[in-house]
């Protein structure tokens, strides 16, 4: 039986070759790895909504008050209306027409004056009657010559007018005091002024002054 061949030299000096070119190719140097991706961006908070801007309320320049509603709005100096409950005249079936009909009067006054202590807390006075009252109750012969001559007067001189005539007086805004405290928020219970809870009262008091306008409407 014939043996295999060991291989010769020249066999031998290939195999070496080809082990030394594999051991070459695996000594190469590795490509450079690639570069690791930036981590994603952080999401940018959402700013907060802004608040709104509210402007204070440092000077009442009008006063309107809805019979209907019961309501009093405050329209202020920079356009912030604030708005209040207020109570009537016990008899609210329309304007005020003569002395002790219990009605809250309807149509345009002023703040006649400071205001002033009182058992309702505080009262701060309107210039009721005004021309237009004494006007029409003069074409409608609720009213005197004279008293209609004293009305206009008053209101010429700048003073306030007359409350012995036949339309009444001493009408404007008062709070609660003691006896009507809370009342407000239900009941007409005034004589025929506006009646607001004592705070809120105050609150008018601090902002109005002779010129500020008083708007009266069914």
């Amino acid at each position: 039986m014939t043996r295999p061949r060991a291989p010769g030299p020249i066999a031998q000096l290939g195999a070496a070759a080809a082990l030394l070119l594999l051991g070459a190719s695996c000594a190469t140097t590795p490509p450079p790895p690639l570069p690791v991706p930036p981590p994603p961006e952080a999401p940018v908070p959402a700013l907060p909504e802004p608040l709104p801007d509210v402007a204070p309320c440092r000077h009442v320049e009008r006063i309107e008050v809805r019979k209907g509603e019961r309501r009093l709005r405050a329209h202020c100096e920079g356009g912030a209306v604030v708005e209040l409950v207020v109570a009537l005249g016990r008899d609210d079936t329309g304007p005020k027409l003569r002395a002790g009909d219990w009605r809250t009067p309807e149509g345009r006054y002023r703040i006649a004056g400071p205001a002033r202590p009182s058992r309702f807390h505080l009262f701060l006075p309107i210039d009721y009657p005004s021309v237009e009252d004494a006007e029409r109750a003069l074409a409608e012969g609720r009213l005197s010559r004279a008293d209609h001559r004293r009305i206009l007067d008053a209101h010429a001189r700048g003073a306030r007018p007359p409350a012995d005539t036949a339309l009444g007086g001493d009408l404007g805004f008062h709070g609660e005091g003691e006896r009507w405290r809370g009342d407000s928020l239900h009941l007409d219970w005034t004589y025929g002024c506006v009646a607001l809870s004592d705070p809120d009262l105050d609150f008018l008091v601090e902002r109005v002054d002779p010129e500020t306008i008083v708007e009266i409407a069914p």
